[in-house]
């Protein structure tokens, strides 16, 4: 979690997933621990920011563009939003 800071691009593993760091710290109403909050590029999560009503993070486009991950579940760098288009041009 010391490596992780807000602001940072990411893609989470499993899923592919990418997004935006929101937030970095402890959730004490999911578990103990660190935990990652995560704006998502594509409405494909199951958060808005907040857990058991306390917010953690502000969401930009809804209830399904948050998540809360463990950063070891995620890599962060340069992973800019995946544009779809881009795949069917290499197909044409």
């Amino acid at each position: 979690a010391d490596a992780v800071s807000v602001g940072q691009r990411c893609e989470i593993v499993m899923g592919q997933r990418r997004g935006e760091v929101k937030y970095v710290g402890k959730v004490p109403e999911l578990a103990p621990g660190y935990w990652v909050g995560i704006q998502l590029d594509e409405p494909t999560g199951d958060s808005d920011g907040k857990v058991k009503g306390k917010k953690y993070f502000e969401v930009n486009g809804g209830t399904k563009f948050g998540v809360f991950i463990r950063p070891g579940d995620a890599r962060f760098g340069e992973f800019p939003p995946l544009d779809d288009f881009d795949e069917l041009e290499d197909e044409i």
